[in-house]
């Protein structure tokens, strides 16, 4: 396992490659991964390079971490905070069965008024033999019961969204088609998906994330952080949290997973 701390247009960040010359690069800003380049030497997440990775504002693609609030659906910032601080990189651990790291934040009850609980969020990143394992756990360190959503944006690099499709979320096996902008949360998705786009095709599952929220902007957004005709190049898929809010009692926690592998045929199903 290979681990490097570096900088990357002046922000901090840390790199994880596997046996296979795969890497992983994700920024402690936000513990948000920006780089999965697969075995092959393919760039599978999209991240903008009119977004600066040092901020000040939150970095556009790749894959920011949702939390506690998604969207604008509380009175929090939009998101919520856990993409704007810095986490810290825990001690590697050398006994794990694949490369991987973790990177943890600690909200104190005084951090925000409008969500006054101690928490501790663990992000932890594995590189898989053709795939890639990301788990985001929650604990209730805190006296009082808390509520939140979650959820991890991941923005897919896929050549071209509009011959991009994408299985699973839509019933009796239909697959969702991506010529139009999009902005739709799909409630109690069981997965797996399958994300077929120019850029080869993707097998996803998740497990404690009970949606699945799908985004593109379409031609006629206009974003700052988006180059024109960016739109295209990118799909967000996101595993998520959100139509009915994680509740958490002192003391307790929750996990979030989702798995992105490659190299696999997806006209077998999961057994």
């Amino acid at each position: 396992m290979n681990c490097q701390t570096l900088l990357i247009d002046e922000a901090p960040a840390v790199r994880l490659q596997g046996p296979a010359g795969d890497t992983v690069t994700v920024l402690l800003r936000g513990a948000q991964v920006i780089s999965w380049v697969d075995a092959s030497g393919t760039e599978r997440l999209y991240c903008s390079p009119k977004s600066p990775l040092k901020g000040p504002q939150a970095v556009r693609g790749g894959v920011p971490v949702i939390f506690p609030q998604f969207s604008e659906r509380g009175p929090l910032m939009r998101h919520g905070w856990a993409r704007m601080r810095d986490w810290t990189l825990l001690p590697m651990e050398a006994a794990a069965p694949e490369p991987r790291m973790s990177l943890q934040l600690h909200n104190a009850v005084e951090a925000d008024p409008l969500w006054p609980h101690a928490c501790v969020c663990t992000l932890t990143v594995s590189l898989l033999p053709e795939g890639l394992r990301l788990a985001l756990a929650v604990q209730n360190t805190g006296s009082t019961a808390l509520t939140f959503h979650a959820a991890l944006h991941t923005y897919f690099a896929v050549g071209d969204v509009t011959q991009t499709v994408l299985g699973g979320v839509l019933p009796h096996g239909a697959a969702l088609t991506l010529q139009d902008p999009i902005d739709q949360v799909f409630e109690t998705v069981a997965g797996p998906l399958q994300l077929r786009s120019p850029r080869g095709a993707l097998h996803l599952t998740h497990k404690g994330f009970r949606d699945v929220v799908v985004w593109n902007p379409g031609p006629d957004a206009v974003l700052g952080d988006l180059p024109a005709g960016g739109w295209r190049d990118f799909v967000c898929v996101e595993p998520a949290a959100v139509a009915q809010p994680v509740a958490l009692a002192p003391g307790t926690g929750w996990e979030g997973v989702t798995v992105i592998s490659y190299n696999r045929d997806l006209s077998t199903p999961d057994r």
